[in-house]
């Protein structure tokens, strides 16, 4: 079994993609990145819409559970020892509704963010 965590993300878009290298930096034995934006990128290799991974960030446990959106970024937190107490208060009820609203505005909002120049 592989002991990595699978992130899908966007690194066209200059947030995700910044986000997404600080946890590869921080703590590059525990995910592997897959680029949603890269051409060869099929979301049907993952039983996925291009419409789900283009909405939401996913990500896959080593042992295969898809996470999506908040509970993506949770997951993503529980496997860096810096972030472990942000992955408990995640979860509390009040945090995680106001967190599921916060990524919600943000989904509306990302298409419109700064985009990565590719050469």
């Amino acid at each position: 079994m592989n002991s990595k965590s699978k992130i899908l993300y966007d690194g066209n878009c200059i947030v995700c993609d910044m986000e997404i290298s600080h946890y590869q930096r921080i703590a590059p034995e525990a995910f592997e990145l897959v680029d949603i934006s890269s051409a060869d990128f099929k979301a049907g290799n993952f039983k996925l819409t291009k419409a789900d991974v283009d909405k939401n960030m996913h990500v896959f446990t080593p042992n295969g559970e898809l996470k999506v959106g908040v509970d993506a970024f949770a997951h993503i937190w529980s496997r860096i020892p810096k972030y472990a107490v942000a992955a408990k208060v995640i979860h509390w009820p009040i945090v995680n509704s106001a967190a599921k609203v916060g990524y919600c505005v943000f989904t509306v909002l990302r298409p419109y963010l700064p985009k990565k120049h590719r050469v």
